[in-house]
């Protein structure tokens, strides 16, 4: 899969942008807050129809406009396609596929991106909802019945947070919740279960990429952790027997009922989950150094690569934001040889000559400037 033309018009700071991008890799350099991440986000906007850096949509139109479009020609093999977005600032989003209307959810897939900004290197010691939001992104890409189940148990967790709060005090709580609590199961345990299958096939990628990194000096490992597992967790495979999370998603749903209804919130579920990495059998939060985490953070970005190409047959789009500078030489001669040939690329950097000369004479490289952007 790759973008053969990437259209945008008044969308962040480009008026008007009409890009034809190489099928490898594309060097995107300038100077700073001229336009190389809004033109990723784009990018990875037509992918999961989200903004990693907007809290509104109205805030990717241009100033002084009151719509926006982001549309991208993308090749699959020998076949094309059209995929558009149209933002307005006063009402919903707007998907077509080849001209035809399509919902976000069931668009989802049509464009596949990995993208690694900055803030993903914090990952590793960060809170668990950046780490929950990495698999619902790539699962949500690559699996239809997973974004389903996902769209649900949002919608279940919404009415039964409503319900926990509304019964505080009442007689007979628990089986006034017991609707909301056979909802919950139903939907939170085929997430978990893909999950806990994600992680294992991820962690098989990742652990792979990092032994080349560090020429096997170090061992890395992911392991799921649903919400009722304790700090050490149990065997990896049980996450993935759908009877034996319903079980023990049950035992905790009746353990924790008492609490929930003081509390007014939803304290059992996958919203609640988590995934630990773990260097050398040490859990990689607590006691890797910055460069340890860095490394298994690059890892598993490249194992996400291979976990797409596995699940959907096509290699995703890679958008690489300004991390670069953020990794030593030998990490970032890695990242760019391993990808450089098999997956088109978008890196953005202020300066080019950090990079081998052998890399920037086999990519296309465009300057940025004040939202434009020209050929070099």
């Amino acid at each position: 899969m790759d973008i053969r033309r990437l259209i945008l018009k008044d969308f962040r700071n480009y008026a008007h942008l009409d890009l034809e991008p190489a099928g490898g890799l594309n060097l995107l350099a300038g100077a700073n807050a001229q336009g190389k991440t809004n033109l990723l986000e784009s990018i990875l906007f037509l992918a999961v129809f989200r903004s990693p850096r907007a809290a509104r949509e109205a805030e990717l139109v241009r100033w002084g406009q009151e719509e926006a479009q982001a549309a991208a020609q993308i090749g699959r093999g020998e076949t094309t396609g059209r995929l558009e977005v149209r933002l307005r600032r006063d009402g919903p989003k707007a998907v077509l596929w080849n001209g035809a209307a399509q919902r976000p959810q069931e668009a989802l897939g049509i464009l596949t991106a990995v993208s690694f900004f900055p803030d993903d290197l914090d990952l590793v010691k960060g809170a668990p909802a950046g780490r929950r939001r990495l698999l619902d992104v790539l699962l949500c890409q690559a699996d239809g019945l997973y974004r389903r189940h996902l769209a649900r148990l949002n919608r279940v967790l919404r009415h039964r947070n409503v319900q926990l709060k509304g019964l505080q005090g009442t007689p007979k709580a628990a089986a006034l919740l017991e609707v909301w609590n056979e909802q919950l199961v139903a939907e939170a345990v085929p997430i978990m279960v893909r999950r806990a299958r994600a992680v294992r096939r991820l962690g098989q990628w990742a652990a792979a990429i990092h032994s080349r990194i560090t020429a096997g000096r170090e061992r890395l490992e992911l392991v799921y952790q649903p919400f009722y597992a304790g700090e050490a967790g149990d065997p990896q495979e049980a996450w993935e027997d759908a009877a034996a999370v319903r079980d023990r998603f049950q035992q905790e749903l009746r353990r924790r009922q008492g609490e929930e209804l003081a509390r007014g919130v939803s304290l059992v579920g996958p919203q609640r989950d988590d995934v630990r990495f773990v260097i050398d059998g040490a859990d990689a939060r607590s006691f890797a150094s910055q460069g340890q985490q860095r490394t298994a953070v690059l890892a598993v970005k490249l194992a996400e690569l291979e976990l797409l190409k596995e699940e959907t047959a096509e290699y995703p789009v890679l958008l690489l934001d300004d991390v670069l500078s953020e990794l030593d030489a030998t990490r970032r001669a890695y990242l760019l040889e391993v990808v450089a040939e098999t997956v088109q690329t978008f890196v953005t950097t202020a300066h080019l000559e950090p990079l081998p000369s052998s890399l920037r004479e086999r990519a296309r490289v465009f300057r940025v400037q004040g939202g434009t952007v020209r050929p070099d």
